[in-house]
């Protein structure tokens, strides 16, 4: 099977644990709650790190493929977004009345988070100790091991 079929196919069943994650942890906190989301990305994130440790060796690739997610839900009227890795969540927002002057504006509503921001860099070698070429500068541009380069819009 093509390795990016099986990339894709791995990131689809890693979004729905997330989902029922979050299902799970908004359940037993009593409804959403930012908590519910942190948990539920905590707990796709450990499932991801034991498939790449399963699967590694056959597909040494893997170790080269970034990945991102983005959430968003309302619940009781409250707007709950949550992003990690090279993704940014937007809100657009109407500013003016009137058929033909509608105008909306972009409002972002999350920080970037990847290693082009310094305290993003900070959390990732303290991750990783022993590692001292984990986040480095090649290029102009920051690399998760000199591979990983973050996308710029």
């Amino acid at each position: 099977m093509d390795n990016v079929l099986v990339f894709f196919i791995s990131l689809i069943v890693l979004l729905l644990i997330q989902w029922f994650s979050l299902s799970e942890f908004a359940t037993e906190q009593g409804g959403l709650s930012a908590e519910a989301i942190r948990k539920a990305f905590d707990a796709t994130e450990m499932e991801f790190l034991h498939f790449v440790k399963q699967s590694w060796r056959a597909r040494p690739q893997m170790a080269s493929v970034g990945s991102c997610c983005l959430v968003g839900a309302i619940s009781n009227d409250v707007l709950y977004v949550a992003n990690l890795g090279d993704s940014r969540v937007v809100l657009g927002r109407k500013v003016s009345e009137g058929k033909e002057n509608s105008a909306v504006v972009a409002e972002r509503l999350t920080t970037d988070h990847n290693v082009s921001d310094e305290e993003v860099r900070k959390e990732v070698e303290a991750l990783h100790p022993d590692d001292a070429h984990v986040v480095v500068y090649t290029q102009g541009v920051w690399r998760i091991k000199g591979i990983i380069q973050v996308s710029i819009f």
